[in-house]
Formats: structure tokens, C-alpha cells, sequence
């Protein structure tokens, strides 16, 4: 039997159901739509997890325009079977999408913002100008010019509203975007009386100066809740695909790999990354390399220590309690614990449960990374953060630590260190290397167990990494700061402590035979080393 294509890069409803691409049946999602119908409904999710195909879909449903030619698309679908049918093709409806709108200034932003409502316009038979206010107006403008033409109130859907501002804030033209696009929605969402109602999707909740400010009418949906589930792939849906598809002997990787988030009560898959595996049959990372990852890279770059602390747990599969604010403020981004709720609703973390203190009120989740992907991320943006972005040498340098070829380790470290050092304020404080150091080495999470700051013995060392594997090095490294001119002694009296202070009993005893010790002396930019096998 010929199979359906996949709708790899379709993101059109249209386009998918006339080309018959396999599509898995979300259109219940205007039925509750249509139900809770709040004025204006913010829907945040994660990217590529069918934010814009389902928007579209909405486009389609309701636009009064194509109404004949667009009926057929929802043929067989289950939102035919609904009384919702009396609104299919009932309404004039403006569309944009934002996810587009990612330039270096703020003159570029603006204008091809201005572009793409001079299309929308253009779409439904009216005109719209080019000056500021204008384009400020332009929501406001359109529904009453459409209202007017139809007799009938409008629905606006904006898909991706926040990726301009996310943009502008990593290129530096923040406070001049979030002023425009506070006045440009509440133009068209606050007050207008031809509107219908109002659908936006995006990643982020944006709160600074509140971009909905004084938007009561407004009605949110995250991740966190447990309404408009319609976004993401169910285990039943992806079983389906993957039986349709031919390789449901593959359901339990595919599970490891993109299954994990948690969407209210749901749990579900990566849609982008199931459908790339689906075309190659073949575990990859797909999902996130789609985007250039730049704020989460922005804070892992900060080397603080509590991040790196609860990291470390992790990535050995543990979860954390951390508060979660669905209000993303861009200027609290120096505020370190703002990087867990980024990170949450971005998607590189889920969570588990949540729980509320008896004590504050306070509400808090328990988080952890969702599956094998995102933590290959982590993996990759730890290399890229301590190495300048040298993938391969920082593999080889590893190779040869995996294998014991420390000469040739000792060697490469010091050539990788003297360059990425420079990425970061060198520091006279042990703890500062300590972290240094677990970044690099928590990319190796699938064949060690590391574990750092734990007695064994008669002390507590810095890091250990305990083999999975039994025949292969154990590893413990002990850190010691100096002056540049001791930096060689320090480096020897770190070896001797892991000796004298026996911290290789607790993995002998757990039958570790081979054990690599490493003592390491730094000052700034200059590191000495020093190591044993055993």
C-alpha cells in the first residue's frame, strides 16, 4: 500500500489536507474553542509542537471568505460531527503570523511587520498605510473595515506573537518593540467592538510593563493547565503513526527519545521530532536543532552555581523543586532562577507534579529534563559554552580519558582550557573550577555516574565519575586553587589527597577494578595537572 507523505515543514491546514499528508485529528480544538469561548484566549506552548497548523486550521474553519472551497478540507474529521458546524465560514478573519519577524534592528522589524499587514490587507480587498500609527491601528482598522463589508463581527487569530520580542530583546531593541506591540494589541483586543474573538499562541507569557495591560478580557492557557490539550502528540496517536508507518517495533525508543512532556494531565510527544523519525526512521536530536536556543544558552552561560548544582541532578534523571512563574519578565533575566521557568515553558524541561507550601502558599513544580533529545542539548550546549564550539577536539580530548591515555588528555585540556577560559570571569574560588569542571564533565551522564561533593573514605572529593560499566575507568578528581608559581605543588598535593584520604573505597567497592585520579592546580588561565592510575 502507497503510505501518506509526512507533512514535514507544512504547517498549512489547507495545504496538508488537499495533498493528503498524513495528520492526525486535532480539530476537537475549535469545538472547545468554541465552548469556553473567551474574548481574547493566549495559548503557550512550546514551539514546533502544532501551534501554527492548528491556527491555520482555525482560519479555515471560520473564514466567511473561501467558505465552498474550504468545506471539503474537513471532511471525516470529528468537529463534523459536532452542533459547532452552524459557525463553519460565519466569520471575516484576519490572520498573521510573527514567527518570521526575527531581524538584528528595530527598523527592520517595523517594517516588515508593516509588510506583512499591508498582505493581510491586501488578502481581503483593502489597503492599509505605511505610517507608524497606522500599522499601530492596523487590527483595529481591518475589523471595522471588515465588519462593514460583512455585516459581521471579526476573529483575529495572531500565531507566534511573542518571537518579535523574544528577538528584540537578544538583539537589543527591546524597549522599542514592547512599547509598539502593547499598543498594537490593545488596539486590536481591548475595546474593539467588531471583534468576534481573539486566538494567540506564542512560547512565552511576556509581562514586562504587562504587553496585555489592561486586557481584562484576556484568558490564558499554559502548559500547566489542564484545557486546550490539543497541542503535542498522545502515546495512542503516535502509535497509530508509527503502526501506519511500519515501525512500531520502535515505540519504546521512540518514547525514550520524544516522549516526557507534560501538558496539564497529558502526557505527550514531540510532534516535530516523531515526524522527522517517522520520514528517517532513525533516533536523532530534531527538535532542537530548529532554533538557535540563544536565551537558554544566554543563561547556561552564566556559570552560576546553583544552576550548575541542580543540573548535576538532572542529569542523573532526578527532579527539582523550583517556583515557576508563567510571567516571563526579560529584565529579571539576571535572576538566575528565571532560567527554570524559561526553560519549563520553552520546552528543555517538564514536570512532574506540583506542590503548594503550608508555610508561604508559594506554588512550586518538580522539574526534570523530558527525554533523550533535550538532554542531548544540554549535552551539546555545555560542549559549545567550555570548548569555543570545538565539538570534535572536546570528543577526542574525552576519548582519551575514557580510555586512559592521559598524556594525551593532560595535553588537549590545557590547549581547550587556555582558549575557554576566556569565555568566562576567571576566579580565585575552588568552587568556581569545581563548576568549571562538572559542565564539562556532566556530558558524559550515559556511561558514568557523577556524583560530586560525596564522603568516601576519610573526605568528601570534588567529582567522581563511577563507570556503568565495570571494566571501564572509574574516575576522581580533587581541584585545588594557587598562585602561579605553586600551581605544580598544588597540583601534586591534590593527587596525594585523593590517595591519603582513600577516596576510591566507595567504588572499589562497588567493583570498580580500574581508577583514574586526577589532581588539578589552577591560577586564572593556567592549569596544572597531575594523575595516577590505579
Amino acid at each position: 500500500m502507497i503510505k501518506k507523505n509526512l507533512p514535514l515543514g507544512v504547517d498549512d491546514f489547507k495545504e496538508a489536507r488537499e495533498n493528503d499528508f498524513y495528520l492526525v485529528d486535532k480539530s476537537m480544538f475549535i469545538d472547545e474553542l468554541l465552548e469556553k469561548k473567551s474574548k481574547v484566549t493566549l495559548l503557550p506552548r512550546p514551539r514546533r509542537f502544532g501551534k501554527t497548523l492548528n491556527m491555520s486550521m482555525l482560519k479555515y474553519f471560520f473564514d466567511i471568505e473561501n467558505k465552498e472551497s474550504n468545506k471539503t478540507l474537513f471532511n471525516n474529521l470529528a468537529i463534523t460531527a459536532t452542533d459547532k458546524m452552524i459557525y463553519f465560514g460565519e466569520y471575516p478573519v484576519i490572520y498573521i503570523s510573527l514567527k518570521d519577524i526575527k531581524v538584528d534592528n528595530w527598523e527592520l522589524c517595523l517594517n516588515k511587520l508593516g509588510l506583512l499587514l499591508k498582505s493581510e490587507a491586501t488578502k481581503h480587498g483593502l489597503s492599509l498605510g505605511e505610517e507608524r500609527a497606522e500599522q499601530e491601528n492596523a487590527l483595529l482598522t481591518l475589523s471595522a473595515a471588515l465588519y462593514k463589508k460583512y455585516d459581521k463581527k471579526v476573529i483575529i487569530l495572531i500565531d507566534e506573537y511573542d518571537t518579535p520580542l523574544v528577538t528584540a530583546y537578544s538583539q537589543g531593541y527591546y524597549n522599542d518593540a514592547i512599547f509598539f506591540f502593547r499598543n498594537f494589541l490593545s488596539a486590536g483586543l481591548k475595546g474593539n467592538p467588531y471583534l468576534e474573538f481573539s486566538v494567540l499562541t506564542g512560547i512565552l507569557r511576556i509581562a514586562k510593563e504587562s504587553i496585555f495591560s489592561g486586557l481584562n478580557n484576556l484568558t490564558v492557557s499554559s502548559l500547566l493547565d489542564s484545557d486546550f490539550n490539543h497541542f503535542g502528540l498522545t502515546e495512542d496517536e503516535v502509535v497509530e503513526l508509527l503502526k501506519y508507518y511500519e515501525l512500531e517495533y520502535e515505540v519504546e525508543d521512540v518514547k525514550k527519545w520524544y516522549n516526557g512532556y507534560k501538558f496539564g494531565k497529558s502526557c505527550v510527544y514531540n510532534p516535530w521530532s516523531i515526524i522527522n523519525f517517522a520520514s528517517k526512521n532513525e533516533l536523532n536530536s530534531y527538535w532542537v536543532n530548529t532554533s538557535d536556543n540563544s536565551l537558554i544558552k544566554e543563561l547556561l552561560n552564566k556559570n552560576d552555581s546553583k544552576v550548575f548544582e541542580e543540573l548535576e541532578l538532572i542529569f542523573k534523571g532526578d527532579t527539582i523543586w523550583e517556583a515557576i512563574s508563567e510571567n516571563i519578565i526579560f529584565d529579571d533575566l539576571n535572576n538566575i532562577n528565571t532560567i527554570w521557568s524559561l526553560m519549563l515553558f520553552s520546552g528543555y524541561l517538564t514536570y512532574e507534579e506540583a506542590r503548594v507550601s503550608s508555610i508561604t502558599g508559594l506554588k512550586s513544580y518538580s522539574l526534570k529534563i523530558p527525554n533523550a533529545e533535550i538532554k542531548s542539548f544540554f549535552r551539546q550546549s555545555f560542549i559549545e559554552v567550555y570548548t569555543k564550539g570545538d565539538v570534535h577536539f572536546y570528543g577526542t580530548m574525552m576519548e582519551d580519558l575514557f580510555l586512559g591515555n592521559l598524556n594525551s588528555f593532560t595535553s588537549k585540556f590545557k590547549k581547550m582550557y587556555l582558549s575557554a577560559i576566556s569565555y568566562h570571569d576567571s576566579a580565585d574560588s575552588e568552587k568556581y573550577y569545581h563548576h568549571f569542571m562538572l559542565g564539562l564533565l556532566l556530558t558524559l551522564g550515559d556511561k558514568y555516574t557523577i556524583t560530586s561533593n560525596r564522603e568516601s573514605g576519610y573526605g568528601r572529593y570534588d567529582i567522581a565519575l563511577e563507570p556503568k560499566d565495570k571494566r571501564n575507568y572509574g574516575l576522581i578528581f580533587e581541584f585545588k586553587t594557587s598562585d602561579k608559581d605553586s600551581i605544580e605543588e598544588k597540583a601534586r598535593e591534590a593527587l596525594a589527597q585523593i590517595n591519603e584520604k582513600k577516596y576510591d573505597v566507595s567504588m572499589k567497592n562497588n567493583g570498580v577494578l580500574k581508577i583514574i585520579k586526577i589532581g588539578m592546580a589552577f591560577s586564572g588561565k593556567d592549569v596544572a595537572i597531575e594523575s595516577q592510575v590505579d
